[in-house]
């Protein structure tokens, strides 16, 4: 009696590439696309950029990089020296160690804080609302 041939087997094998074959993967950097390939290709990836920040966005949060880390310490330094919480005495020796030249500079920021001229621009993303 012949054996039956396991199609499942077959159609597997009939798939991989020759035994002499090469399995490599050809990568094309970016940089060595023709230029027009290059635009569309940057051009897509800096939509689908835009888009997950919107998305983002709407959802309520924001990206974490260099900018918004440094809008969010100094969101939080306005809304310590607007409201004179603990912490904002240390807010306070900075601004002047950082404007020695100018002393009417950490008092003038300290106004505006307390005036709500210094808005936070983070603060949409917590929750909370801008004067």
């Amino acid at each position: 009696m012949a054996a039956i041939p396991n199609l499942t087997y077959e159609m597997l094998k009939s798939l991989l590439p020759d035994e002499g074959a090469s399995l490599e993967v050809k990568r094309v950097s970016i940089r060595n696309l023709p230029d027009a390939e290059r635009k569309a290709y940057k051009a897509k990836k800096q939509a689908e950029s835009r888009a997950a920040l919107k998305e983002r966005k709407a959802e309520g949060s924001v990206k974490f990089n260099a900018a918004s880390a440094r809008d969010a310490l100094a969101d939080a330094a306005l809304m310590l020296l607007a409201s004179d919480a603990p912490g904002s005495q240390a807010v306070e020796a900075y601004l002047r160690q950082v404007f020695a030249d100018q002393p009417g500079a950490p008092l003038t920021i300290k106004a505006r804080a307390k005036s709500g001229q210094m808005k936070p621009k983070l603060l949409q993303f917590t929750g909370g609302t801008r004067r």
